[in-house]
């Protein structure tokens, strides 16, 4: 294969509370294995330079773990103005912020009943097994993010601390018993390709190994990543009791840190088929508009 002109794009370090070496180290290890496959060294760069870099950059893929406003509006910019090749996409990772989560979400048969508030507004009621609040813009990124509450005037307190903290609103989502399941996903959903999928038990849990369908448990964590749109995923799911499933949370390119050689074999895979694919589509394109371009017509 020729080579290629890729980039990568770190997380912000204030998004990685206490992740920074496992955020890093999988964007890296990715690094390693495309420069690989491709023949040629991938340069990365923290979010801070990528923004000071000029529009004069013309990658022909980005894979990027970033989530702040600035840096996702810059990657939209290099989409639009250059056919970049984005991995997430820009609208698949602003998928994964809260408010829209719930947006596609909600009504779906896997996802707990779940709702936002503003936390100076009235306090919801409150479920007989408890809540759980979250902050409502982005995933978890500090201690206090991700809350539960027992009763009405638990949430009531725990809205206040949001509110302190300048948090305007909070996804309240009800809490389901059960065993906590953690899953990671590389799949290329526009062809239907799977390239890893791994499930495991979240290690700090009362764990029951409830019985449940591992087929059922796939395949409603892949349509959750489906419909947000995602390629590069990872989550959290409940085993009820009962044995049913449900997805609880979805976030955009998490650390991987227990599967970081599979995680970046399996997105080192994915991003060099795209790059495939798309020389394919236009050498296709350029072979048309030549054989048009010489062809007469009767």
């Amino acid at each position: 294969m020729t080579k290629k002109s890729v980039l990568g794009v770190f997380r912000e370090r204030s998004h990685s509370p206490r992740r920074e070496f496992d955020d890093e180290a999988i964007l890296k290890e990715t690094a390693k294995r495309l420069s690989e496959r491709l023949g040629a060294e991938i340069p990365l760069l923290h979010p801070e330079e990528f923004l000071q870099t000029g529009l004069d950059i013309k990658p022909e893929l980005i894979f990027f773990m970033c989530e702040e406003e600035a840096c996702l509006e810059k990657l939209k910019l290099l989409n639009q103005s250059m056919g970049c090749l984005l991995v997430n996409s820009v609208q698949a990772v602003e998928n994964t912020f809260r408010a829209r989560m719930l947006e596609i979400l909600s009504g779906q048969d896997f996802f707990p009943e779940s709702k936002i508030v503003n936390v100076d507004g009235s306090v919801p009621d409150c479920a007989k097994d408890g809540v759980w609040l979250k902050r409502g813009d982005f995933h978890a990124i500090e201690d206090g993010d991700v809350v539960y509450a027992r009763n009405g005037g638990d949430v009531g307190k725990k809205l206040k601390r949001f509110a302190k903290r300048g948090i305007g609103q909070v996804l309240i989502q009800e809490h389901i018993p059960g065993d906590i399941v953690k899953f990671y996903s590389v799949t290329d959903f526009s062809k239907d390709s799977l390239y890893w999928f791994k499930w495991f038990y979240h290690k700090d849990q009362d764990l029951h190994r409830y019985d449940f369908s591992d087929r059922e448990l796939y395949a409603k964590c892949q349509l959750a990543g489906s419909l947000l749109g995602l390629e590069i995923f990872g989550g959290d799911a409940i085993v009820r009791p009962d044995g049913k499933v449900f997805v609880i949370d979805v976030n955009a390119w998490p650390s991987f840190a227990l599967f970081r050689n599979k995680a970046s074999e399996a997105i080192s895979a994915l991003i060099v088929e795209k790059m495939v694919s798309k020389s394919c589509q236009i050498s296709m394109s350029t072979a048309a508009h030549s054989a048009g371009a010489c062809s007469l017509n009767p």
